[in-house]
């Protein structure tokens, strides 16, 4: 076995990369949790989760074994961090993680789609009371909804004159669309959501920046709930499926201990 010097993590040392796939499902198998071998940004989110997962749990009253994940920030680092979470606490992924917004703008998004030839660009505007966050998304054909590269970031949290911000925010913005982009004419469909997102000032700020005719015609939404409902909806028509049933499996131990997946059950005894 390799020496680790004291500048060498805990989760790299040969014992952890032998024993990890054994400890990975110690959880399920015994109830214990054993993070030794976790990154510290790993085991972190861990807890953050299994806060999640405890009042989930409690409240159906039984474990369960699959889950869904969307995120604020959903950059190609924190998407591994939580992904590996999720793993570790003992729950199989239903669908590939997404940019939680992105769940908002199908709960609000038109009622027609594109033609085949063309492609909606959706400006959503998150407006809380101690946060911001605007991206741009686009909209084709069969009514996909895909975050334009580069143009979909995380909340901005905390700032000071937050309206003021967000104004310059926006400015940058629409001083420097995507290529091809011409910004606010193209913007085809407004999306405003968060617990703030009726304040009059700041609807009087999208208006001077984004015209009134499309802030007027705006969805706007102030509750929390619209993006979750879309993304259960979601899993559960993906669960629903022989092909998931076939070839998506829970970690090993998990659905035997659930009253949740009788079907299961049942097999396993036959």
């Amino acid at each position: 076995m390799r020496k680790t010097t004291g500048s060498s993590s805990t989760e790299d040392s040969t014992l952890c990369q032998w024993l990890s796939p054994t400890i990975g499902r110690l959880p399920l198998a015994l109830g214990l949790a054993v993070d030794i071998c976790l990154r510290k940004d790993v085991a972190t989110i861990k807890t953050l989760l299994a806060a999640l997962n405890s009042a989930v749990e409690s409240y159906l009253g039984t474990n369960i074994c699959f889950a869904s994940l969307s995120l604020d920030v959903a950059t190609e680092k924190k998407i591994e961090v939580a992904e590996e979470a999720l793993n570790a606490l003992g729950l199989t992924r239903v669908l590939p993680t997404i940019q939680s917004a992105k769940h908002v703008i199908l709960a609000h998004r038109p009622a027609t789609v594109p033609e085949p030839d063309e492609e909606w660009i959706v400006l959503a505007v998150d407006f809380s009371i101690r946060w911001y966050n605007i991206g741009l998304y686009a909209i084709e054909q069969l009514g996909i909804v895909d975050p334009v590269d580069d143009f979909v970031r995380g909340p901005r949290i905390d700032e000071d004159n937050q309206l003021d911000a967000l104004r310059d925010t926006l400015s940058h913005l629409i001083a420097n669309p995507p290529p091809n982009v011409r910004l606010p004419e193209q913007i085809h469909h407004l999306v405003v959501y968060g617990d703030d997102s009726e304040n009059e000032t700041f609807h009087n700020l999208l208006a001077e920046l984004l015209g009134a005719d499309l802030v007027r015609d705006a969805r706007v939404s102030n509750s929390v709930f619209d993006g979750p409902k879309v993304s259960a909806y979601v899993v559960h028509e993906n669960m629903d499926t022989v092909d998931f049933e076939m070839n998506v499996k829970s970690a090993f131990g998990c659905q035997w201990r659930s009253k949740l997946y009788p079907g299961y059950q049942t097999t396993s005894e036959l």
